[in-house]
């Protein structure tokens, strides 16, 4: 069911946009709620794509893959997370040289584990809000600072991090 969900995003989504950029980002991970008792606060990056508007011309649709090593904070167990996010940008007050957003989306977070437990390989469906402001930086560059409040899964309100990130974006 989550992997459906997916693709019908991708594909409902898909005939409207093009590819205008590509970013890289990362940042600050802090984690919250059970994650808080189990790992330690850490770091993520990623990469994402800016397809171009989306139903109305202050929305875009950036979708990325991003990467966070979660660390226990006692022994061994190391659990590196790999996320696809499907995400909406609206940007309230137009595209301009300095540009507030807020945003929202849907993601799939694969965890792959490092540790001899019974299970090596799992994945949740996931969901993110976002706020953040890009800057119109010279020629096709923008620099983006971004907070981001996510659940890892969906069913399990009780693992949630909080990202601080900056990005770069190339526009061509």
């Amino acid at each position: 069911m989550k992997r459906l969900l997916l693709v019908v995003l991708i594909v409902f989504t898909a005939s409207t946009v093009f590819a205008s950029g590509i970013g890289v980002k990362g940042g600050y991970s802090k984690m919250y709620d059970d994650y808080s008792d189990w790992y330690d606060d850490t770091w993520n990056i990623g990469v994402y794509f800016d397809l171009g508007k989306f139903l109305f011309d202050t929305l875009q649709f950036r979708p990325g893959l991003d990467y966070l090593s979660l660390e226990p904070d006692e022994g061994d167990g190391d659990v590196d997370v790999y996320g696809i996010h499907i995400d909406w940008y609206w940007f309230f007050m137009g595209k301009k040289q300095f540009s507030p957003y807020l945003g929202f989306g849907p993601a799939l977070n694969y965890y792959d584990f490092e540790d001899d437990s019974t299970m090596d390989e799992d994945s949740d469906a996931g969901i993110e809000g976002f706020a953040g402001v890009e800057f119109n930086l010279t020629g096709p560059w923008t620099l983006l600072v971004e907070l981001r409040y996510l659940w890892h899964d969906i069913a399990d309100r009780d693992t949630t991090i909080v990202k601080f990130n900056v990005g770069l974006m190339y526009y061509f």
